[in-house]
């Protein structure tokens, strides 16, 4: 799981979030968006590559977009904290 260290500017926080929702992903009821958080939590796939995976992609559309649909209803407060639960204590 080292490539999550270099996605993205947020550095080790971001990639701590990350962490955590691939261990979220891999606990899924949904078959295969388990076994790709399992995949990429091994070192098997990349998350570029399973973003980019037809089977993977669009498995992860219709989730996404609630997720988003919600994030853009939330106050910037809601956000803070929605963002603060995936990151590691100070």
């Amino acid at each position: 799981m080292d490539n999550l260290d270099d996605i993205g500017s947020g550095g080790e926080k971001q990639a701590h979030a990350l962490r955590r929702i691939l261990d979220h992903l891999a606990r899924s009821e949904n078959p295969l968006l388990s076994e790709m958080a399992t995949a990429v939590q091994s070192g098997q796939l990349t998350l570029r590559q399973a973003a980019t995976s037809p089977a993977y992609s669009a498995e992860l559309t219709t989730p996404f977009q609630t997720f988003w649909n919600a994030y853009q209803k939330m106050t910037p407060e809601e956000r803070e904290d929605l963002a603060s639960s995936y990151l590691p204590p100070e």
